[in-house]
């Protein structure tokens, strides 16, 4: 899998190539994120794998996943600074925990339609419409690889069209007024991150030092 990235008048495009394929990520003129599927082949599956060998791209979704699943949607807490005593910062967690609980409840239906723990699968209906005609994302967690699924769904006369084709494919994930806020915040920031890959050609043994150092860091803060 190749990685190529491309600035056009909204921002950053970060593109993943394989084969045929090619899957984009980027911001549009209504300033709002888009995941996209391209083809050029139009009988290929809407999909697109994301394996180890590309450990870099791999982690990120784990990090989406994991957040996601967790409902980690900032990921430290911002200590205000008129907070001074330890004994003020832990109350202040607290007073976040409680909050987070909260929204566990108000929102576990919302919740429940985006993440399918027993099937390990995100689903995200894209927020270009409503969600009878829009187009749908799936995020399926495999062994050694996360599978992203692209579809489309037939169109209803009393419904507007969502954009797509044979070969083309967009997700719309909203800033604000998404179906799925704040969940969106987590897509936001994983885009960040995929802006800072390098280009990826090769990675041979190097995958195994990253996943070492990665799995490492990660049972640290597991065990704090």
């Amino acid at each position: 899998m190749k990685v190529i990235k491309h600035e056009d008048e909204f921002g950053l495009r970060v593109s993943f190539q394989e084969l045929d394929k090619q899957f984009d990520v980027s911001f549009g003129g209504n300033l709002d994120l888009y995941w996209t599927i391209r083809s050029k082949n139009e009988n290929d599956r809407h999909e697109f794998i994301i394996t180890k060998e590309n450990y870099e791209v791999y982690r990120l979704f784990e990090e989406l996943f994991d957040d996601i699943e967790n409902i980690r949607i900032f990921t430290e807490p911002t200590i205000p600074s008129y907070i001074v005593t330890e004994e003020e910062k832990q109350d202040y967690i607290k007073e976040l925990e409680c909050e987070k609980n909260k929204y566990r409840l108000y929102n576990y239906s919302n919740y429940n339609e985006l993440f399918d723990k027993e099937n390990s699968t995100i689903t995200w209906y894209s927020d270009e419409t409503n969600h009878e005609v829009s187009n749908i994302l799936k995020i399926i967690k495999e062994k050694e690889s996360f599978r992203l699924e692209f579809s489309i769904q037939a169109h209803k006369r009393e419904y507007d069209r969502d954009f797509n084709s044979l070969n083309y494919i967009p997700i719309r994930f909203r800033n604000s007024g998404s179906s799925y806020e704040p969940f969106n915040v987590i897509f936001m920031r994983m885009y960040e991150k995929m802006k800072q890959i390098d280009d990826i050609n090769d990675y041979g043994h190097q995958i195994h030092i990253e996943e070492f150092f990665y799995n490492k860091n990660k049972t640290k803060k597991l065990t704090k």
